[in-house]
């Protein structure tokens, strides 16, 4: 009894977890409690329009900040198109936001792979900060380096 007991309390928080609007905040007694943030919609439902407009960018770790600026992607009507300015470097992204996990592609030229960012929107903040990890690949003389970013959102956009 004991063991279905517990298989149940597994099953129960995989399921949260799943959902991705849930967060495991404490323990009661062995038993997992899970809050949803009510002052804001379901991030894991968001869609790319709901992070269109201007976010600033933080890599805590490198000590660079900038600026990105999210948009409809022009080919593909669900997903993401940015441009980044950081550490004095312009650059392009492309890529998507599904079950408030945060992807993109970065590249300098428009053409080769840079960086990718990975992350999930923070349901802390009602999907006003999205924190995660940049992954830029080496180039000629500077090697690839894994950096945890925020990004933050600079303002309210329009359909949010």
């Amino acid at each position: 009894m004991r063991r279905v007991f517990l298989l149940l309390i597994v099953a129960s928080a995989l399921s949260a977890c799943a959902g991705g609007q849930n967060r495991v905040e404490s323990t009661n007694h062995g038993v997992a409690q899970t809050h949803v943030n009510p002052a804001c919609p379901e991030l894991a439902r968001w869609q790319a329009r709901q992070l269109y407009g201007r976010w600033s960018v933080e890599l805590p770790r490198l000590g660079e900040h900038g600026t990105l600026v999210l948009r409809q992607h022009p080919e593909f009507a669900a997903s993401l198109r940015g441009e980044f300015t950081l550490g004095g470097v312009n650059s392009i992204a492309s890529g998507d936001v599904e079950e408030g996990d945060f992807n993109l592609d970065e590249s300098r030229d428009g053409k080769t792979l840079t960086a990718f960012w990975t992350g999930r929107l923070d349901d802390a903040s009602c999907g006003r900060e999205i924190h995660g990890t940049l992954q830029r690949l080496d180039r000629p003389g500077q090697p690839g380096v894994d950096t945890p970013f925020v990004l933050r959102r600079a303002g309210v956009a329009s359909g949010w």
